[in-house]
């Protein structure tokens, strides 16, 4: 059964989330934060649905600093969903959240990682590509006046 586009979107948030941590600080200070949220009483599983609880618990423990972390995965969620950036570091990134939330649920947008991007990019092999000579219209060069084949 097909999860809905409500799940898929806070996948994708803890998705973006735990590879911001990564990227951003490495494996160590990633393994560091889970514990910390989870001496918080926030279980990995549950980052993507309690993100507010999050952010208030890195806000605790890391001050303004957090803000980078949570402005990098806004980010990551934006460009998940190809979405446009249109937006500043000093804006609501919660609202910013919520609106991609609504653009995802009301347009049907799935994350990049998701499509199948197969079917949008395949060159399909025309028929005639293999007749042979004489057959195929690969060029009209052959049929000009004058030319024989």
């Amino acid at each position: 059964m097909r999860s809905s586009l409500v799940d898929i979107f806070y996948e994708s948030l803890g998705y973006c989330f735990g590879r911001v941590l990564v990227e951003t600080l490495g494996p160590t200070v990633q393994a560091s934060v889970y514990d910390l949220l989870g001496r918080s009483g926030i279980k990995r599983e549950e980052i993507s649905n309690r993100f507010d609880d999050v952010v208030q618990a890195l806000t605790k423990t890391l001050g303004a600093s957090s803000r980078v972390i949570v402005h990098r995965t806004v980010v990551e969620m934006f460009k998940e969903y190809s979405q446009r950036l249109d937006f500043s570091y000093t804006d609501s990134l919660r609202d910013r959240l919520a609106l991609l939330k609504e653009t995802v649920v009301a347009n049907h947008v799935l994350p990049h990682r998701l499509r199948d991007e197969t079917t949008f990019d395949t060159v399909e092999k025309p028929s005639w590509i293999d007749a042979p000579k004489g057959q195929a219209y690969g060029s009209l060069y052959p049929m000009k006046k004058g030319v024989k084949t």
